[in-house]
C-alpha cells in the first residue's frame, strides 16, 4: 500500500468537524511510548501492536535496581521522616532487592559486564544518592501514576518516583552525567505539570566505566529543574495531539500487520539499540 498523506485527513477533520476514528488496541499513552513513536512508528507497531519485548539491556536492569533501592528507603521515610541506616539499605539490596528485579524480568537481560559487577555498579550509585540526595528529600507520596487528558483520544499515564510538597522528582540512571533535560524527557514533564501543578526535577545518578560516579540535580545544574510555562504546556499538548492522531492515521493506512515507516533508520542511535532491528524492512539486504 502505497503511504498515504496525512494532509487529507486533516483537512477531512476539519471539513466534517470531527476527529480520526481512534482504532488502536490500548487504553493509555506514556511519555516512553510516545517517544518510541516519535522515533519510528515502526518500532511502536512492534512493541504495541504485535506485544513484543525486547530483551532489557544491562543499564535499564541496573537502573531499575538503583530505583527499588531509593524507593525503599523513600516509602518508609514518608511516615517516620527518616532515612535509613546506609548499611541496612545496601544489605537490603544485595540480599533482596537485585534479586527482586532480575526475577521481574521475563526476558533474560543482555549482560555488557559480569552479572555482578553489574549489581555493584547498582550498589555504588544508589550509596552515593542515598548519600547525597537523600538527606533533603521528604517524600509525601513515592513509585505512583498519575494521568491526564491531553486530547490524545486516551489518557496520557505517566508514573513518577517520587512527589514531594514542591515538585516532582524523576530520576534517571546511566553510564554518563547528564546536565540538562533530553528532550524526550519534556513530555514527562508535561504530564507531571499538567497532574500536579508543580515543577519537575530531574535526577541523574552516573558511573561511568571507570568507576566514577556521579549525581546531579538542579542543585548541580538548574536546567533540570523544568517548569513548563502555561504556552510550553499548550504547544505540547498539540504535539502530543498530533502524534496520537499520526498512530491513528498510520493505523488506517497500513493496519497492524503491514510494517509502518522505519524513520528510526534515520535517528542518531535508535537502531542501534532496538530489539525488532533484525527483521526490520529497513535493514533488509543493508550492508
Amino acid at each position: 500500500m502505497s503511504a498515504l498523506d496525512i494532509a487529507q485527513y486533516a483537512l477531512a477533520e476539519a471539513e466534517s468537524g470531527s476527529r480520526l476514528r481512534f482504532n488502536l488496541p490500548i487504553d493509555h499513552w506514556s511519555p516512553s511510548s510516545l517517544s518510541m513513536l516519535n522515533r519510528c512508528p515502526r518500532q511502536w507497531q512492534e512493541r504495541y501492536l504485535h506485544g513484543r519485548k525486547e530483551r532489557p539491556g544491562e543499564a535499564l536492569v541496573v537502573g531499575r535496581a538503583v530505583h527499588a533501592g531509593v524507593e525503599e528507603n523513600f516509602k518508609q521515610k514518608v511516615e517516620t521522616h527518616d532515612d535509613l541506616n546506609i548499611v541496612d539499605l545496601l544489605d537490603w539490596y544485595m540480599e533482596v532487592g537485585w534479586d527482586q528485579v532480575l526475577a521481574e524480568e521475563a526476558e533474560d537481560p543482555i549482560w555488557d559486564n559480569p552479572v555482578s559487577k553489574a549489581r555493584d555498579r547498582g550498589k555504588a550509585m544508589l550509596s552515593e544518592y542515598h548519600n547525597v540526595v537523600a538527606p533533603r528529600v521528604q517524600p509525601l507520596s513515592v513509585e505512583g501514576n498519575v494521568s491526564v487528558d491531553l486530547d490524545a483520544y486516551v489518557p496520557v499515564v505517566g508514573r513518577y518516583d517520587v512527589i514531594r510538597s514542591s515538585s516532582v522528582i524523576d530520576l534517571k540512571t546511566g553510564k554518563t552525567k547528564v546536565t540538562k533535560p533530553k528532550e524526550a524527557w519534556r513530555i514527562q514533564a508535561a504530564v507531571y505539570s499538567e497532574a500536579e501543578e508543580k515543577p519537575v526535577e530531574f535526577h541523574n545518578a552516573s558511573i561511568t566505566k571507570t568507576g566514577v560516579i556521579s549525581i546531579v540535580t538542579p542543585l548541580e545544574a538548574e536546567t533540570l529543574l523544568v517548569h513548563p510555562s502555561k504556552d510550553e504546556r499548550a504547544e505540547l499538548r498539540r504535539t502530543i495531539r498530533a502524534l496520537a492522531t499520526w498512530a491513528v492515521f498510520l493505523m488506517e493506512a497500513y493496519g497492524p500487520d503491514e510494517p509502518w515507516p522505519t524513520t528510526g533508520r534515520f535517528h542518531t542511535w535508535a537502531c542501534d539499540y532496538c530489539g525488532f532491528r533484525g527483521d526490520c524492512p529497513a535493514w533488509k539486504g543493508a550492508s
